[in-house]
């Protein structure tokens, strides 16, 4: 039985024992109720994995039954990384530097489900990883997602709009046009996460930079696309991982087929 379904099944025997205790104030019996006992899942012989080794790797476990997340540890030397799960999940991406731990969902996934993750680096990096299953629900942190969902369309909105200017479909007048909803809701998106202070989280810290760029010195065709090697393009890097690795990815739909 899944976690959640046990959840569901204690709530409804604890609304079940309080309706028996008001009868029992009305008529004078006693019923006392003995709770189900929980249904633990073992893990002992659940499959795991080890890599150490200079490149790309490619490491592949059975989903045993029970199993709700792939936990993934993950260092390497230099250059950038991704960690992927080749079951269509999601992708976390990075710069190498410092250890890293990803949470994939894998709750939808029928047991027995062959579940090969996909390590990359550049050649000559040398990576170490670990993975295994846990039986916990995997949870994004609730304001990141809302962070994240509302800071894709408008990043979707200054990319495609210096596309349309590149490709000459689009000129300025129209750029600011199409510009001008993204600016005000992103100057709000940073706006809250500064009110907030430390309860906006890791990318509250980050949207404020962004906000910067894109409706100061960056607010002109090209702001996106061409920008130089700064802060704002770190601060567009850091955005980008730290949905990633929140499992909410940012999606950018190109209008011109990117």
């Amino acid at each position: 039985m899944q976690l959640t379904r046990l959840a569901a099944v204690a709530a409804a025997l604890a609304v079940t024992g309080l309706a028996v205790a008001g009868l029992a104030g009305c008529t004078g019996a006693s019923n006392a109720h003995t709770p189900s006992p929980t249904v633990s899942v073992s893990t002992a012989d659940w499959p795991t994995a080890q890599v150490y080794q200079e490149g790309r790797a490619t490491e592949a476990l059975v989903l045993p039954s029970g199993a709700r997340t792939l936990h993934v540890d993950f260092t390497c030397t230099y250059g950038l990384y991704s960690v992927s799960v080749e079951t269509g999940i999601d992708t976390r991406a990075g710069s190498c530097g410092g250890a890293q731990s990803f949470d994939f969902d894998v709750s939808k996934l029928a047991p027995g489900t062959r579940v090969a993750v996909d390590l990359v680096v550049p050649d000559g990096t040398r990576l170490a990883a670990t993975l295994r299953f846990s039986a916990h629900r995997f949870a994004p942190d609730p304001a990141t997602k809302r962070q994240c969902a509302a800071l894709a369309p408008i990043i979707e909105a200054y990319f495609n709009a210096d596309q349309g200017f590149d490709h000459g479909d689009v000129d300025v007048a129209q750029w600011t046009q199409k510009t001008v909803t993204a600016k005000a809701d992103l100057t709000a998106l940073a706006a809250r996460a500064t009110a907030d202070g430390a309860g906006s989280g890791l990318l509250g810290t980050v949207l404020p930079r962004l906000a910067d760029w894109l409706t100061g010195a960056g607010d002109h065709p090209g702001g996106i696309l061409h920008a130089a090697p700064g802060d704002f393009a770190a601060a567009n890097d850091l955005a980008s991982q730290i949905c990633n690795a929140n499992g909410t990815p940012m999606v950018i739909r190109s209008d011109y087929g990117g």
